[in-house]
């Protein structure tokens, strides 16, 4: 995430989600056509980043929402939005 606590963290306009029976869901980039499949822990910060979250603001949403979550969960939740950011479907700046 680059360490900056107040960037928001926006979808990319261009992406379309969808849920899967399994609990699964798919990212289709509208521009790529690329799909990416996430599990539901990413489902979960899909639907938590809607309205534009800080970083601090989605750790304690997940928090809030997940049992349990590892010590290393910041480090894991800021890997994976790095991820995002790399495939072009959320900005995080």
């Amino acid at each position: 995430m680059g360490g900056v606590d107040d960037a928001r963290i926006r979808r990319n306009a261009r992406v379309v989600y969808r849920q899967l029976a399994d609990g699964d869901a798919v990212l289709l980039h509208l521009d790529t056509a690329a799909y990416h499949g996430i599990n539901d822990i990413g489902a979960l910060i899909w639907e938590l980043i809607a309205d534009g979250p800080t970083f601090p603001d989605l750790l304690a949403r997940l928090r809030a929402r997940l049992d349990g979550a590892p010590p290393t969960l910041e480090q894991e939740i800021a890997s994976y939005l790095d991820d995002l950011s790399a495939r072009d479907l959320i900005d995080h700046r």
